[in-house]
């Protein structure tokens, strides 16, 4: 993964963000520990959710790419004190080999000296332990807050249990 490069997410984008974040999230896909398809059925985004993003200027969106191609996405957005870290993908063709870990390092960073803030915020499906173990080791703490799990015309939970988001936060030096 030596020729990744990170930028800023721009409108030529969309498409092939659209088809990748709902190719990570959406599909049953044995390459992707990190789909909810047996979660939730429908779309993550579609392309005018990420045209909203693009107008707004508390958020800034970020792109790696490999060999031109787009393979993970991550969304940086300003909330009062915190930045509050969301639409994080990676293609499932390129998940574990650090793709993740790189491009939100480089969102963290990027989002720190931009808005001069140090405190991340993001919210994973609270029976989603993997995940939760993922961010545990990128230095995100388990808040022990919960919040409603959002609904939307695009998805519908596919299970009986109530879906609840846990919050993570993370602390880092100025």
């Amino acid at each position: 993964m030596q020729d990744l490069k990170f930028r800023v997410f721009k409108k030529d984008d969309i498409k092939a963000v659209v088809e990748l974040i709902n190719k990570a999230y959406r599909e049953n896909n044995p390459n992707s520990w990190t789909s909810e398809a047996h979660l939730l059925s429908g779309i993550r985004v579609n392309e005018d959710m990420l045209n909203e993003i693009l107008k707004n200027k508390n958020i800034v969106a970020y792109i790696a790419l490999l060999d031109e191609k787009i393979v993970a996405t991550i969304q940086t957005k300003l909330e009062d004190e915190d930045i509050h870290i969301g639409l994080f993908a990676v293609h499932p063709d390129f998940q574990s080999f650090g793709v993740g870990k790189k491009l939100l390092a480089f969102a963290e960073e990027s989002s720190k000296k931009l808005w001069e803030k140090s405190s991340f915020v993001m919210e994973v499906i609270s029976n989603r332990v993997e995940l939760k173990e993922y961010y545990n080791r990128r230095g995100y703490k388990d808040t022990s807050t919960f919040i409603e799990f959002p609904k939307s015309k695009h998805w519908l939970p596919l299970v009986e249990e109530e879906l609840k988001l846990l919050v993570l936060r993370k602390e880092i030096l100025r």
